[in-house]
């Protein structure tokens, strides 16, 4: 039982974006069995030595722990965690069913009802503890099911013949009656905000995880202009910025340490009687690459830009050096922004500035070409997000052929649809044969996608 209570605990932790691996879990399994359950203070601290390695996790952690670990300190067995934890943990006995039937004041009430009136309150939690088992109330997924849930969990309890109970002795003409039909109703008032209570939290410690998964799907696959309509942008770009690096920062290592040297591993190995004593590695050289952004930050674009320098911002410290441009009516280089503010100042300060609209792409290609300098070399990667749309001007294919000659490769991102490229007034057909890869970036989706190509094709450079 109390293994269980604890890979239950360890669930809510990775609910809340805390990540517990295996061997942390055997560890606070040990830690659990050592400590016990009687002494809540010192759980928490051996607990959150064993799940929680940063100052981060840790702030998460202790307010898991107090949601999830709301009882007092225990009189019983200490190692007994169903003698004073939360409701679930309880065995699944059935004492709080209405099947039994007690004496109070010489009425014939159900087991509920005997127990609201002269248990103490320690047998009136362990009921519930075992109605919500019973309930299965874990399972709770969506706000819609909160009543359902606390109705199971009032039968489970004995609700019905507590209501059964009120009921006759309502019909009853005696003073005494109506006295006790009056304290019952006052205890089931009472019994029923514990349930709901307790289903609450039971919904925010697990359904809210179901919520949030279902939320964070919805920002990924919906189009970039209409991410303003979620809260907590910021924090899922963040979260999938996390995945990228920590991805990217293991490839890394595995590049650092180069390729095995199987020549020179089997000649040590001669004296060895053909045991490799150790293994020699290739050293593999890698070219300092360098990567450009160009953004179109005009009014059909900049939600798409706002988004892309957001999410390159967060992956800034495993990629290389980079240099950010946007332009609309005109064209700036706002690399410095990014070191003097935030992510979130630095773009607001992008789009308050240049946004507008009058894109010039020819002009723009041009004016990079001048801003780059000798550092536009065959180590470059250049990334363009826009639409590619040109107010019907020239489309100045000759500079961007001239930067794609100078560069490795050239990116481009375009928030539109594939059918649109090349209505109206897109340059796009006269762009695409310029560029390494075109391709559609309208979701957060597609965001994550090209970052996670742009980093595993840099690792190469």
């Amino acid at each position: 039982m109390a293994s269980k209570v604890l890979t239950d605990f360890i669930d809510v932790l990775r609910a809340a974006d805390v990540p517990v691996s295996t061997a942390e879990t055997l560890d606070a399994l040990q830690v659990a069995d050592s400590l016990g359950y009687g002494d809540r203070a010192r759980l928490k601290a051996g607990l959150s030595l064993a799940l929680a390695k940063d100052a981060a996790r840790k702030r998460v952690f202790d307010a898991c722990f107090e949601q999830y670990f709301r009882f007092a300190p225990a009189s019983g067995d200490d190692n007994d965690p169903a003698s004073e934890h939360r409701p679930d943990v309880q065995d699944s006995g059935q004492r709080g069913q209405a099947g039994g039937a007690s004496s109070a004041g010489g009425n014939n009430l159900s087991e509920l009802s005997a127990q609201l009136l002269q248990g103490s309150d320690a047998d009136q939690q362990l009921a519930l503890a075992r109605a919500l088992e019973q309930a299965q109330a874990r399972d709770i997924k969506v706000i819609t099911q909160k009543g359902l849930v606390g109705r199971r969990v009032y039968q489970a309890l004995g609700g019905d013949g507590l209501d059964d109970d009120i009921r006759r002795l309502s019909e009853s003409g005696a003073v005494a009656d109506r006295q006790l039909e009056n304290a019952l109703r006052a205890r089931r008032d009472q019994v029923r905000a514990s349930i709901r209570e307790q289903v609450a939290r039971e919904f925010l410690m697990r359904g809210a995880r179901e919520s949030r998964a279902l939320r964070e799907r919805a920002m990924r696959a919906s189009s970039l202009r209409d991410l303003s309509d979620f809260r907590d942008v910021r924090a899922q770009i963040e979260k999938m910025a996390r995945r990228l690096v920590a991805m990217h920062s293991r490839r890394q290592r595995r590049m650092k340490r180069g390729i095995l040297d199987a020549r020179r591993t089997v000649t040590a190995s001669v004296p060895l009687e053909g045991v490799p004593g150790r293994l020699y590695w290739r050293d593999r050289r890698r070219n300092k690459a360098r990567l450009f952004v160009i953004c179109d930050v005009s009014s059909s674009v900049q939600a798409a830009a706002r988004f892309l320098l957001l999410f390159l911002a967060a992956v800034n410290d495993v990629l290389p050096r980079t240099r950010s441009f946007v332009f609309a009516a005109r064209f700036a280089e706002v690399t410095d922004l990014f070191s003097q503010f935030g992510p979130d100042d630095a773009v607001d300060e992008i789009l308050d500035t240049w946004a507008g609209s009058g894109t010039d792409y020819a002009a723009m290609f041009e004016q990079f070409l001048a801003a780059s300098g000798r550092q536009l070399d065959r180590r470059s990667t250049v990334i363009i997000l826009g639409d590619g749309r040109n107010n019907d001007m020239p489309a100045g294919q000759q500079y961007l052929a001239a930067i794609q000659a100078r560069a490795k490769q050239v990116l481009w991102l375009n928030p539109e649809g594939q059918w649109r490229w090349g209505s109206g007034d897109s340059e796009v057909p006269a762009y695409r044969p310029y560029c390494t890869r075109m391709s559609t970036c309208a979701t957060l989706a597609d965001l994550e996608r090209f970052v996670a190509d742009l980093l595993r094709a840099l690792q190469t450079s």
